[in-house]
């Protein structure tokens, strides 16, 4: 009587506690839905080696690429909601809606968010023609020839092409965005001059940093980081203005508590484990975790930011 009271006074029915208790029964399928070998290919495979030692139970990274991520988050979409098919992602989970026409589903209701996995704040690096070394500087020099300068991005819609869009917004640039296949031809861009300005990852850009190549004028994340400390964050010119990008793990929608609360814990000790913490900050990429009901929260208000944004910029879907 004692055991029922305490499942009923959790709001779980007696099989859901169960299940919880007892996940998995089977082997769990990881949807990633970019090709093998990139950012959150990698940390998907390092969260799931971990959650296979923690469970004793196999875990498999089924990469899904196509249509923007779209493909293979449709495939978790349509998923019973019992936690044995997983999407790990990045946030164009919450760009995408903003940007690709006919989505298969809906970024927020269909999609239950289990675990912030990692972060990678992006970073505007300007070529050391422009003469700009701070925001500051950077938005002065833009301003003084308005249409005049360009931009690049690995694609129309990507975080680091509304990341510059955003900070036109914020700062009444004109800027022309020059969109390329990928952040290898975008950054060989700005290294050859032919573009004056781009938003790129971090890791990416230390080298070309270190070489005089390419100047860092502001980061994304809310604070200094310490590869960079002498970066200030887009914040401190510009209140509130955060652009990161994470990486993130969700369920089909229709998870119970319990078990989003079992997987986001062992999710969270894996991301925190030593030889995964490492590994991801060698890549310029801070572990995170954390409850679920706040990841949730945090996508649900930047799918509506990323819509914000492109409307005030003219975007059109695609």
């Amino acid at each position: 009587m004692l055991r029922r009271r305490i499942v009923l006074a959790a709001g779980l029915s007696l099989p859901e506690l169960a299940r919880a208790q007892g996940f998995p029964p089977r082997p769990v399928r990881i949807v990633v839905p970019f090709p093998a070998g990139g950012p959150t290919d990698a940390i998907a495979r390092m969260v799931a080696q971990q959650l296979e030692a923690a469970w004793s139970q196999s875990v498999v990274v089924d990469n899904r690429p196509g249509a923007g991520g779209s493909t293979g988050s449709a495939i978790v979409a349509r998923a019973a909601p019992d936690g044995l098919t997983l999407l790990v992602t990045a946030n164009s989970h919450a760009i995408n809606p903003s940007v690709l026409r006919n989505l298969p589903f809906d970024t927020v209701r269909d999609f239950t968010a289990i675990c912030r996995l990692a972060d990678a704040p992006f970073l505007l690096v300007a070529h050391p023609g422009l003469g700009a070394r701070t925001l500051p500087e950077f938005v002065a020099a833009v301003r003084a020839k308005p249409g005049q300068l360009n931009y690049s991005s690995a694609g129309h819609g990507t975080g680091n092409h509304l990341t510059m869009e955003r900070l036109k917004q914020a700062a009444g640039l004109d800027i022309t965005h020059i969109p390329f296949n990928g952040a290898a031809p975008a950054t060989t861009a700005l290294l050859s001059g032919q573009v004056q300005a781009l938003v790129n990852n971090l890791v990416n850009s230390l080298p070309h940093i270190a070489e005089g190549k390419m100047v860092p004028i502001a980061i994304g994340s809310a604070e200094r980081q310490a590869v960079l400390p002498d970066v200030v964050p887009f914040a401190e010119n510009y209140p509130g203005f955060l652009s990161m990008n994470w990486y993130g793990a969700f369920g089909p929608a229709g998870m119970s508590t319990a078990l989003v609360e079992q997987i986001n814990g062992a999710m969270s000790r894996a991301v925190r484990m030593p030889v995964v913490a490492e590994r991801l900050r060698a890549q310029g990429i801070s572990p995170a975790g954390g409850p679920a009901e706040a990841f949730g929260r945090e996508v649900t208000t930047e799918v509506a930011e990323w819509g914000r944004v492109t409307r005030a910029a003219g975007i059109q879907p695609e």
